[in-house]
């Protein structure tokens, strides 16, 4: 049983040391394996002095290389700027976005404080008597005077309009409307 087990390593063996072999007198007959190390050490050395191609050839590749050296440096240092710029430009859109979210803030806390005192004042309007609230709206601005009738109540602009003078009553109302004035 054990000598079965053997036979198929002892044929791989053998056919390994045929390959060897075969190999080793192919190289040695073709003069690519020296037997002795001196010569093999020369023809080693002579292969390495001799040029495999011209000198010109060698003079244009090595200044070839210096220029691409020279280039890689150039381009590692743009690289290294473009860097820094990519940084200072991260670290500035931060701070502008955080400056953003500030004012948007504040301009949300302006249109509140604006709300509420328009919300106010158009309570004080409300609370008049039709009389003064009329003389205060002819004085006023036509745009604001129109903000502040469509803020009130339909039975306090109906009294309010009905003290003012009937010309500018007029006018307020056909702009309470919305809509273009007539063409007469």
């Amino acid at each position: 049983m054990f000598v079965f087990r053997l036979v198929p390593v002892l044929i791989l063996l053998a056919l390994l040391k045929l390959v060897f072999c075969g190999v080793y007198l192919y190289y040695s007959r073709t003069g690519q394996v020296a037997l002795q190390p001196a010569v093999a050490m020369a023809t080693v050395e002579e292969k390495a002095q001799e040029p495999a191609c011209p000198e010109d050839l060698f003079r244009a590749l090595r200044v070839e290389r210096e220029k691409l050296a020279q280039r890689e440096k150039v381009l590692a240092k743009r690289e290294k700027d473009l860097a820094l710029l990519e940084e200072q430009v991260k670290r500035r859109l931060a701070s502008l976005s955080s400056l953003e979210e500030e004012l948007d803030k504040k301009l949300s806390e302006l249109r509140t404080i604006k709300s509420k005192r328009f919300k106010l004042l158009v309570g004080a309007y409300a609370t008049m008597k039709p009389s003064k609230a009329a003389k205060l709206l002819v004085s006023m601005e036509p745009q604001m005077a129109i903000k502040i009738l469509s803020a009130l109540k339909t039975d306090q602009v109906a009294r309010i309009l009905s003290a003012m003078p009937p010309e500018k009553a007029a006018s307020l109302a056909e702009s309470l409307t919305g809509l273009p004035p007539r063409e007469m």
